[in-house]
């Protein structure tokens, strides 16, 4: 069998299982967005409790982000990305904190998270479709496009925020939401 043809029956075999596959319920795209926001969430809240409270000023290197810092900076464009669907508009209790502190910066990384949630959880999928003006001199991204930055984001400086617990000798929680 050629190649043309091989191709043609690996086409024709996905059209037929897609045409036979039940059609997707509206909506299910964004419970599936909110349900996995809400456990980046509770992971990201178990990385920041796993570092004792002197721990939030620790760097790895000069240059690095102090670990209370690294995960401030995670709440503050998280907000960033997510309020692309509100023109922008980002509540003043989010302004970023002063404080870099175990409990502040707790308490910020839920506030950003929450209000996300919020925001995640009063779109539609027209909303996600839509075109969403960028950062100053950047393109416009659409909803899905900001919304997997903010996924994105948050899993690498996540990532970085585990290795500064391992410099530290703790134990990362483990990944299990």
């Amino acid at each position: 069998m050629n190649r043309r043809n091989a191709i043609r029956r690996v086409l024709a075999g996905a059209a037929a299982t897609a045409a036979a596959a039940p059609g997707r319920a509206a909506g299910k795209d964004l419970e599936v967005l909110v349900a996995r926001w809400e456990k980046a969430r509770a992971f990201t809240l178990q990385v920041a409790d796993a570092m004792p409270p002197e721990g939030y000023d620790f760097k790895p290197k000069p240059g690095m982000r102090p670990y209370g810092e690294l995960l401030q900076h995670i709440a503050t464009n998280n907000a960033f990305y997510i309020s692309r669907f509100k023109a922008g508009a980002i509540p003043d209790s989010l302004a970023p904190p002063e404080k870099f502190d175990k409990e502040t910066t707790k308490k910020y990384l839920a506030a950003s998270f929450d209000f996300c949630a919020g925001v995640l959880k009063a779109i539609t999928e027209g909303d996600l479709d839509k075109s969403y003006p960028g950062r100053p001199n950047t393109p416009p991204q659409t909803g899905w496009d900001w919304v997997l930055h903010a996924f994105i984001h948050t899993a690498h400086h996540r990532g970085y925020a585990e290795v500064y617990l391992r410099e530290n000798n703790i134990t990362p929680p483990r990944y299990s939401v």
